[in-house]
């Protein structure tokens, strides 16, 4: 009977993730999924919402009849509810952001006060070179770091010795596959800077999008983010230890869902990523001996670790852009509150409110501030590679964590 089961969740999930993709204009990337049932979705029309729910719902019936393991059941319930729930925004309801958010990511948020931002400037202004006005000190700090057009040729070059740096010292946390394989490529027309796809087979790929500026200050931030150890990290060590150890195939959909807790726990980490392996001071070393002479850029003093924290508490200022759109607020207004708080230039926040306003995606941001708050606890001390480890490996909910802290 769990063979069955299994079958029809994956078939489930493939049937949403074709039916949000129907909704979007933009074309799914490649990734892997479990080939024989895929082939099967493929061919098929794209699923009425009714029937979406109907199916769902027959799932969440039948759950505790397959006698999975307490904590794989209960994983999957979660699942399942934010299953459910784009299934029933495909059938036309409308859900609160509040309760989506709960139904979806296993989640209680709110308004995030502007204080929390106004922390962040102010480890800006700390950690960034010169005085003066801070948007004006952060843009021009990120263009001094940001290869003129006559040498974009390098950035590939720098991204694959980076990579191959993060590879080598997340190897020294965790033990990683031997074969594994990971290739970098452009991506255009999306509103995202970069993105992650696991191809099976301990097989990767790191998408990035050439029309969104790069600085270099930024190559860990966003190596050890979508890659090691964040999300391929994550991928292949799921792979080998849920799918391969244990038998859990419905993790070979994980990433293909809509929507679900597990990308609070994911996002989480991936924020967290570049924390683990350099401690203050190190990236900005390793960049001056490896990256800048050749970029002939010059190290300006600038505290990378002061600057990606402050980076990820603005995260919440566009959690709150999110509930502005909620609200109904204008775009222009919403623009606006991200160019205030968030201290991006106009570009960058028509960018992110496009991202905010994609077709079942608006809620998916609360995943990165709160993923990076829950987790912060959990990534030091003592105990924090054996955590980082159990994080790769284990099925954990959002409400897991959090009953552990109180």
């Amino acid at each position: 009977m769990n063979e069955q089961w299994v079958h029809d969740y994956t078939v489930l999930v493939l049937r949403l993730q074709k039916a949000v993709d129907a909704r979007t204009s933009y074309e799914p990337v490649e990734e892997y999924l479990p080939p024989e049932w895929s082939e099967q979705v493929q061919h098929e029309p794209v699923q009425l919402g009714e029937t979406l729910v109907r199916d769902t719902q027959a799932l969440m019936d039948t759950l505790s009849q397959q006698h999975f393991e307490p904590q794989r059941a209960a994983y999957l319930a979660k699942l399942l509810r934010a299953l459910e729930t784009v299934s029933r925004r495909l059938r036309g309801e409308r859900f609160s952001l509040q309760e989506e958010v709960l139904r979806c990511y296993d989640l209680h948020v709110d308004w995030l006060p502007e204080s929390i931002f106004e922390q962040a400037h102010a480890l800006y202004d700390e950690a960034l070179p010169g005085s003066g006005d801070l948007t004006e000190r952060f843009q021009q700090w990120k263009a001094a770091f940001t290869l003129p057009k006559d040498q974009a040729h390098l950035l590939p070059v720098f991204l694959q010795r980076g990579l191959d740096e993060v590879q080598l010292r997340t190897r020294e946390l965790l033990p990683l596959p031997a074969d594994e394989q990971v290739e970098i490529q452009p991506v255009v027309d999306r509103p995202i800077r970069a993105i992650a796809c696991y191809l099976g087979n301990h097989r990767s790929r790191i998408y990035l999008n050439p029309a969104v500026p790069f600085p270099l200050t930024d190559l860990f931030y966003v190596l050890c983010h979508e890659g090691y150890p964040g999300h391929l990290a994550e991928a292949v060590l799921k792979d080998e230890a849920l799918i391969q150890q244990r038998g859990y195939l419905e993790q070979r959909v994980s990433f293909s869902l809509p929507a679900a807790p597990l990308y609070v726990i994911s996002e989480g980490l991936a924020l967290h990523a570049h924390e683990m392996l350099f401690g203050p001071g190190e990236a900005e070393q390793w960049l001056a001996e490896h990256i800048y002479p050749e970029a002939s850029m010059t190290p300006d003093g600038s505290d990378l670790t002061k600057i990606q924290r402050a980076t990820d508490l603005l995260l919440g200022a566009v959690c709150n852009a999110a509930w502005l759109l909620g609200e109904g607020r204008s775009d222009t207004e919403v623009k606006e509150y991200l160019m205030r708080y968030a201290l991006l230039d106009e570009e960058a926040a028509q960018r992110q409110l496009a991202s905010l306003q994609r077709p079942f995606h608006e809620t998916y941001i609360f995943t990165y501030f709160y993923g990076r708050r829950l987790l912060e606890a959990s990534l030091q001390g003592p105990q924090c590679r054996e955590r980082l480890h159990q994080l790769l490996t284990q099925q954990i909910l959002p409400s897991d964590l959090e009953e552990r802290s109180q």
